[in-house]
């Protein structure tokens, strides 16, 4: 133990003394103290803490993390190149504890500028909106939407496969005899699916949430929604009546109708966000809810569309679990495992090769990491979620990038940034995945590699041009 702190603290005085260190850290600096209070939102309170989180989070990682990639490309290749490493070797130190002591000694310094330049920016966020002069409601939707940690329950999916295949058996006289099953049946999900959101005039539709459980009876839910006028793809959404339905746990089963509803216009296309009470959860932690979409009579003058819904735009319920200051701990905690990926990736490459090719190699990587993520997401997908292929050539490219995904790490894997600003929970599933998928097989593996690498590389064959 002795040996593997002293080469941490030698790590972090060579790592202090780096003329590049210093550039990137008065950058951080800066970051920390000026993008806090200088960026500005769209005047509302929910803006201003979305942008300053945003940018400000956004440029500080992204410098902790150059800072991290570069002095673990340079500490091994460095001193190997010039000969100070030999003096270590020789000393009854194994290369394995070297290569830790240098990989941590990286992580904990640039950890601590983390956790120090998170707190400012912090402090500084909530310290500006205090000073801003915003009205009591609009503080109030910053806390109920933003600064909360809010957890997603989606109704559940119906079953789309026992459809198609009753829906294919009754419709199978109209296909011929030399049609492809499977695109017959994909063709026909597509359409289930896309009727499956549509509400026209005049008619109802409901969605069951499982599993609703809350801390207690009198919390409050919001049920989130986009609802379109019409149509998806129309870019003329119009003002709509609409109504919503709570079914009522206590109501006898004689009751016709055990739904409590309620009735507004809303923007079609837009998010809208409705409280509900969590008395409305059922013996079997189930709430189920109800959508009208009046008939003509009540559009006051305006043609009656159908109301459409996306199967990515709700409806949705959200229920406040954890405070913003937890949210934003797990996000950082994210951004910590970052810092490890990078410390390891920088130290491996930097045991095999010199400080310009390392790092080449290392943003080669990161880049691959990024390129791999784009070419998963390429592919357009349908309203159920399967992906649409133009031809045979991309469903294997993609299938590859699927593939090669589990096997690459990108760091976008590890941004919580945009589940912070909308005031999504970060989820302890989230967390423990990443620590034991991210942290100890992938990145132990590389961390693995670069043992390896140093224990076999010659050193005494390492020539100073």
């Amino acid at each position: 133990m002795k040996a593997f702190l002293a080469i941490v603290t030698q790590t972090m005085r060579s790592a202090i003394r780096s003329k590049i260190f210093h550039v990137l850290f008065a950058l951080i600096i800066l970051a920390v103290f000026l993008l806090p209070v200088t960026v500005s939102g769209d005047g509302t309170a929910v803006g201003l803490v979305q942008i300053s989180l945003t940018y400000s989070l956004g440029v500080v990682v992204t410098l902790i993390s150059t800072t991290t990639l570069w002095l673990a490309c340079s500490q091994l290749s460095r001193e190997i190149e010039a000969y100070n490493i030999h003096l270590v070797v020789s000393k009854p130190c194994p290369r394995w504890k070297i290569w830790l002591g240098k990989w941590f000694g990286i992580f904990i310094m640039h950890a601590v500028i983390l956790v120090v330049s998170a707190a400012v920016i912090f402090f500084l966020i909530n310290w500006r909106v205090s000073r801003g002069n915003f009205s009591a409601e609009d503080l109030n939707r910053l806390d109920k939407e933003i600064r909360v940690g809010r957890r997603g329950f989606y109704p559940q999916a119906p079953e789309y496969d026992r459809q198609v295949d009753a829906e294919y058996e009754r419709r199978k006289g109209e296909f011929g005899d030399n049609h492809d099953i499977a695109s017959t049946k994909a063709e026909i999900k597509r359409q289930l699916v896309a009727k499956s959101g549509e509400v026209p005039p005049g008619t109802a539709k409901d969605w069951v949430f499982r599993n609703v459980v809350t801390k207690s009876p009198d919390a409050t839910l919001f049920l989130r929604y986009r609802v379109y006028s019409g149509s998806t793809s129309s870019s003329s959404q119009k003002q709509m009546p609409c109504i919503w339905g709570l079914r009522d746990p206590a109501a006898p089963p004689s009751v016709a109708d055990p739904f409590r509803y309620i009735a507004f216009n809303v923007m079609g296309g837009t998010f809208q966000e409705m409280p509900l009470s969590a008395k409305s959860i059922d013996e079997g932690d189930c709430i189920t809810v109800r959508y009208k979409n009046p008939p003509q009579e009540y559009w006051l003058g305006a043609e009656a569309t159908p109301a459409v819904f996306q199967p990515a735009d709700g409806p949705a319920i959200l229920m406040a679990v954890s405070s913003f200051g937890n949210n934003y701990t797990r996000a950082m905690f994210l951004a910590l495992l970052q810092i490890a990926f990078l410390a390891a990736l920088g130290c491996t490459v930097s045991a095999a090769f010199s400080t310009p090719v390392a790092a080449f190699v290392a943003v080669a990587y990161l880049v691959i990491g990024l390129s791999i993520q784009a070419a998963i997401t390429a592919p357009l997908t349908n309203d159920d979620g399967s992906y649409k292929y133009k031809n045979v050539t991309e469903m294997v490219l993609h299938k590859f990038a699927q593939g090669m995904g589990h096997v690459i790490v990108s760091v976008d894997d590890l941004d919580a940034t945009s589940d912070l600003i909308r005031g999504r929970l970060i989820e302890n599933r989230r967390l423990f995945n990443t620590v034991g998928y991210l942290l100890f097989l992938r990145t132990g593996l590389i961390a693995a590699l670069g043992i390896w690498i140093f224990n076999k590389r010659e050193l005494g064959a390492v020539i100073r041009k």
